[in-house]
């Protein structure tokens, strides 16, 4: 299966974290922990930065590739699937587009 059969690894396949300094933790509200977060959700969001190591640690264990990405790379990643995404809209029908630069 594309993203694993059991619970565990079916959410670290599926996850992708934000990598950012501590300072931004007040600005994301613990999302950018979302692996965590799936794995763990009632985990207090105070804890989730002291957590991350283990799970690390324990993904490398078991060759499961934990994903994180800087906080700019993900953004790019989100502007690219969203020209990407309404590139295809525009294709598929122009009638989108023009509802959406209707005026009135």
């Amino acid at each position: 299966e594309r993203y694993g059969g059991d619970f565990y690894t079916r959410n670290v396949l599926s996850s992708l974290d934000v990598d950012c300094p501590s300072f931004m933790d007040w600005f994301h509200g613990g999302l950018q922990f979302q692996t965590l977060h799936h794995l763990y959700p009632r985990l207090a969001r105070q804890h989730l930065r002291k957590t991350e190591p283990l799970i690390r640690s324990l993904c490398r264990k078991h060759s499961l590739p934990y994903t994180a990405r800087s906080f700019v790379a993900c953004n790019v990643e989100v502007f690219e699937k969203l020209r990407e995404s309404a590139t295809k809209a525009k294709v598929w029908s122009p009638l989108i587009i023009d509802a959406l630069n209707a005026e009135g």
